[in-house]
């Protein structure tokens, strides 16, 4: 079950579930795979006459990585086919805002952070 306190939204393709989350190493992932860096691939998401469906199954198939490490690039194309386009484009969605929260309100950054010793 997607625990959306971990990052963890659900995709049902078919008569199966799976969990899409994105934590660094997925996204690692993604960047290596779209060859491009994680603010572009944000602005592409948000950009819908941008996206190509080789974009779409990347993206699909790195937040599967966490937890469905032996989806290959091939058959998360074939789990959107059975997902839907929409129902898959929610959960990428979904899961990314889950891994970028927004910071509260009324917190700011620290103007000096603390210096790593050596």
């Amino acid at each position: 079950m997607a625990n959306p306190n971990r990052g963890q939204v659900a995709l049902k393709a078919g008569d199966r579930d799976y969990m899409l989350s994105y934590s660094v190493n997925s996204l690692c992932e993604l960047e290596e795979e779209l060859e491009l860096p994680i603010a572009s691939i944000v602005t592409t998401m948000q950009t819908p006459d941008k996206l190509r469906m080789k974009f779409v199954r990347a993206l699909v198939w790195a937040g599967l990585q966490d937890h469905h490490d032996d989806v290959s690039i091939k058959d998360a194309g074939l789990i959107i086919g059975d997902a839907g386009f929409q129902p898959s484009m929610e959960a990428v969605r979904k899961a990314f805002k889950l891994a970028f929260p927004e910071a509260p309100k009324g917190e700011k950054a620290p103007k000096n952070p603390p210096k790593a010793e050596a």
